[in-house]
């Protein structure tokens, strides 16, 4: 898969196209684990739902993804904004 870069205005523009204006309803992947969450899981997890594009779920729900983030000691991502690693956007179901 061929790395995807994006502005902070393009990617919120895809963001947006995808899944509409609220960051609750976006859903991202990450990239080690697989597991899709939705900025609503990381608000019902009580967590801030900004971290959906750079925290797998797993950091809050125990038992669902797993525990890595995009801001580690590696990165892994296949996404960046300005630079930033970030989560893809998962597919529209």
């Amino acid at each position: 898969m061929e790395d995807k870069k994006y502005t902070l205005i393009e990617w919120r523009t895809e963001g947006e196209r995808l899944f509409g204006r609220f960051i609750e309803d976006w859903k991202f992947k990450c990239p080690k684990c697989g597991n899709i969450a939705s900025g609503q899981e990381f608000k019902d997890a009580g967590a801030d739902s900004n971290s959906i594009y750079c925290e797998c779920i797993g950091r809050y729900v125990k038992g669902k993804g797993c525990d890595w983030a995009a801001y580690g000691l590696f990165d892994i991502c296949t996404v960046h904004v300005d630079g930033t690693p970030v989560f893809e956007f998962a597919e529209v179901e």
